[in-house]
C-alpha cells in the first residue's frame, strides 16, 4: 500500500469523515506569510523548534506561480 497526504481547506466534520473510512484527519496548522529573507525563515523555524512544535512541511511559494517541476517532469 502507498501512503498519501491530502491537505484540504477547512475542517471536515465527523459526519463527512465517515465517508472516507480508509483515511484519517490529522489536526494541523498552516502558517503562511512573506518573510524578507532566509535568515528570518531560519529564525522562525528555530523558534518553532524551541517551542516544541513539530514541523511537517516547509514549502516555498513563488510570487508568480508557474508550472511545477517534479522528478524532471512538468506538472500542469
Amino acid at each position: 500500500m502507498t501512503n498519501y497526504l491530502i491537505r484540504v481547506a477547512g475542517h471536515l466534520s465527523d459526519e463527512l469523515l465517515t465517508a472516507f473510512p480508509l483515511l484519517s484527519a490529522q489536526p494541523q496548522t498552516v502558517l503562511r506569510g512573506e518573510l524578507p529573507n532566509q535568515a528570518v525563515l531560519s529564525d522562525v523555524l528555530l523558534r518553532l523548534d524551541e517551542l516544541g512544535v513539530q514541523i511537517v512541511e516547509v514549502v516555498y511559494l513563488p510570487e508568480h506561480p508557474g508550472p511545477s517541476i517534479r522528478h524532471g517532469r512538468t506538472l500542469t
